[in-house]
């Protein structure tokens, strides 16, 4: 591993004249000397995961800490009978033929070169496979747990696959045991959604302040399927999102969302989503929101993709940001690629303050200047909040925000 991640570092890092990451200064991962991620002693960790669990509600936990599938920590016994969930190295031996029928497309070093290092040097990860008409009454609660004093990276790899007529919910958690501790996930999740399948998917990440967090999401979708992505990300020093979607059947539909809040001095966040209509009728949406403070930045850069032969598309993205200081910058770029002539697609991008005459109408009425400015930055959050149709996950990122 070490050879191959040191070579990664002195020659095949992006630099600012690659187009994708031309506001990125990847230079501080040369001076970073991450170790191999270790697997967990899982007998010391068995105390401490119950307080991982959604409250006021049940769910299905699968634990992975330090990059590594943890059987013993998570909830197998609850998963109903023909669903799958092993770590990924176990699966690439013993179900490699499920995994290679649904995964037929290979992923673009050149766009994806930290996916590229993960394929290499995999630490380990999740598969989990849904049959063909079976709904997943409780949530999925994917938690993926940092618990050593090493300063490592891992390279997880997950794949989810739904059969047609299937449903599941989603939520994919990432946080430290610790709150200082420096270290770099890099992950790479695959999505296959079957025919007429639903997956409601949310992620909440949660890393240390001093993390790195670079995630690669590529969901491929097939005819009438809906998923719906939605992200919280606070934690980590340095966190990096690609989203890729491709629909590729008709009546497919993905709506995909955010909301992003920086606090402390040099934190930085970049979404990165593609969307690719491939077929007709086909419909997408992307909304992100972020509130920046101190020095502060955040990247966001939507694309939207309509091949020649994908008529009566419906598409729309927008991003919207507040700054809370004149150190905060945001760097923001929605685009339509468009080759079809049946489409209805709209972007946006907003970049402003809080609302001065509202934080005045509300201070003239006894309202806390801090208790003012809650409540303001609450409502612009919670466009994003809204999305969260589950009770339980609905609760667990209220706590967050």
């Amino acid at each position: 591993m070490t050879n191959t991640w040191e070579t990664f570092l002195e020659k095949g890092l992006p630099t600012f004249k690659n187009e994708r990451w031309k506001y990125t200064d990847l230079s501080f991962l040369k001076n970073k000397r991450f170790s191999a991620a270790q697997r967990a002693d899982a007998d010391s960790l068995i105390d401490s995961i119950p307080q991982n669990r959604l409250q006021r509600c049940d769910s299905i936990m699968l634990v992975l800490v330090n990059g590594y599938f943890m059987p013993v920590l998570s909830d197998l016994h609850k998963l109903p009978e023909g669903v799958i969930a092993r770590g990924m190295r176990d699966s690439a031996r013993d179900h490699l033929d499920l995994i290679k029928a649904n995964l037929q497309e290979t992923i673009d070093p050149n766009l994806y070169p930290f996916a590229r290092v993960n394929a290499e040097i995999l630490t380990d990860g999740l598969f989990f496979y849904l049959p063909d008409n079976t709904e997943l009454k409780q949530p999925l609660h994917v938690v993926s747990i940092v618990s050593s004093a090493d300063e490592f990276v891992a390279h997880q790899r997950h794949i989810f696959i739904l059969g047609k007529n299937s449903k599941m919910t989603l939520l994919e958690e990432h946080y430290s045991q610790t709150t200082d501790r420096a270290y770099m996930m890099n992950i790479v999740n695959t999505i296959v959604v079957g025919k007429s399948a639903v997956l409601d998917h949310y992620k909440l990440q949660l890393e240390s302040k001093q993390a790195v967090h670079m995630a690669h999401t590529f969901i491929r979708q097939k005819q009438d399927s809906n998923v719906s992505f939605t992200d919280f990300s606070t934690g980590a020093a340095f966190a990096r999102d690609e989203v890729v979607v491709k629909l590729q059947e008709p009546g497919a539909a993905c709506r995909t969302g955010g909301f992003y809040r920086l606090q402390q001095d040099n934190q930085y966040i970049d979404h990165h989503i593609d969307i690719d209509h491939i077929a007709p009728r086909s419909n997408s949406e992307m909304l992100f929101k972020g509130i920046l403070d101190n020095k502060s930045r955040a990247v966001f850069n939507g694309r939207l993709h309509v091949e020649k032969d994908a008529q009566k598309i419906t598409a729309y993205q927008a991003n919207h940001n507040l700054l809370l200081s004149n150190n905060a910058e945001v760097y923001s770029k929605p685009e339509l690629e468009i080759y079809a002539d049946d489409v209805k697609c709209k972007h946006g991008a907003t970049t402003g303050q809080l609302d001065q005459d509202a934080l005045f109408y509300m201070r003239a009425r006894g309202i806390e200047q801090s208790e003012a400015m809650n409540i303001l930055l609450q409502g612009f959050a919670g466009e994003i909040l809204e999305r969260v149709t589950h009770p339980g996950i609905k609760l667990r990122v209220q706590e967050l925000l």
